[in-house]
């Protein structure tokens, strides 16, 4: 019985110690420096996990709260998508909410759902991720993408392409 509680310790320990900035990947605004990069990674490193859970959630919507882009995933709808502010947010937790309406919203689209049409940008942007990353469903149910967008949109945020896990981290 002691192993076990022994590995068990040793798991938690080594989850606490797991970097977020490591594990979540953001794109930095145009013209952010390393430093600035760092000192936000930090920042929103300590909020996420003071947070009581979900701490990579907290980490990604304090990064966009600064201007950067991330994946995020649309629980309801079953997508990831990235996404960044396009006017400032000034909390963390006004971007989860304001994903999470969204999300809940465009799942609850219905096809009668008058929802204006996706710009040719946009519609490049989700194609490209629809390629094996979690948006794959985007094209049959054009409704729900098209209220996603538009949700976004009217929220201050934009369907980006998808961001990449850096190599150096």
């Amino acid at each position: 019985m002691k192993i076990r509680w022994s590995v068990l310790l040793v798991g938690t320990v080594a989850v606490g110690c797991v970097s977020l900035s490591a594990q979540i990947p953001t794109r930095p605004p145009v013209g952010r420096s390393a430093a600035q990069v760092a000192q936000d990674e930090a920042h929103c490193e300590a909020y996420g996990k003071s947070q009581a859970r979900h701490h990579g959630d907290h980490y990604k919507a304090c990064m966009i709260t600064r201007g950067y882009a991330t994946n995020w995933d649309m629980d309801q709808l079953g997508w990831i998508i990235g996404v960044a502010q396009t006017r400032t947010h000034e909390t963390a937790a006004t971007v989860m909410t304001d994903l999470a309406a969204c999300d809940r919203q465009a799942d609850n689209a219905k096809s009668s759902t008058d929802v204006p049409a996706l710009t040719p940008e946009q519609a490049t942007v989700i194609a490209g991720q629809a390629q094996g990353r979690g948006f794959e469903g985007w094209h049959r149910r054009p409704v729900a993408t098209r209220m996603l967008v538009f949700c976004l949109q009217e929220r201050g945020y934009a369907v980006t392409p998808w961001v990449q896990m850096s190599g150096s981290r």
